[in-house]
């Protein structure tokens, strides 16, 4: 694993210390894995190209409803959520949460943790 690709993850473990994070990953816009530590039954590859077309989506209908630019979705279900917020022009970091979480902390600490991968990507 490359130095860049080693911190990146760093990152991702930092924001997994947050008790009801169960595990995240930084992906590319167009659906391409970058590093992940979700848990190993989750196929991240498959999220990464999932969570880029909700972004995208996303994205789209808040251009077409004139609200702004996109900055964060947040998928509610039954049994936890998931949150994706822009890392960069070119990223996408995703947070795997507790249905019970704290999501106001979450996101406060996947804002701080997208601007540190956003910086690192720009050097890959």
């Amino acid at each position: 694993m490359s130095e860049k690709r080693k911190e990146m993850e760093d990152v991702l473990k930092e924001l997994g210390r947050i008790g009801d994070v169960i595990g995240s990953a930084f992906v590319r816009r167009d659906g391409l894995l970058i590093v992940s530590v979700l848990p190993s039954e989750v196929d991240s590859r498959a999220v990464a190209a999932m969570t880029a077309a909700i972004v995208g989506t996303s994205e789209t209908s808040a251009k077409e409803l004139s609200i702004g630019d996109f900055y964060q979705v947040v998928v509610n279900a039954t049994q936890g959520k998931y949150a994706a917020i822009g890392a960069g022009e070119e990223a996408i970091l995703i947070a795997l949460v507790r249905k019970e979480s704290n999501l106001g902390l979450i996101l406060l600490e996947m804002d701080k943790s997208a601007k540190k991968l956003a910086g690192l990507a720009k050097s890959l």
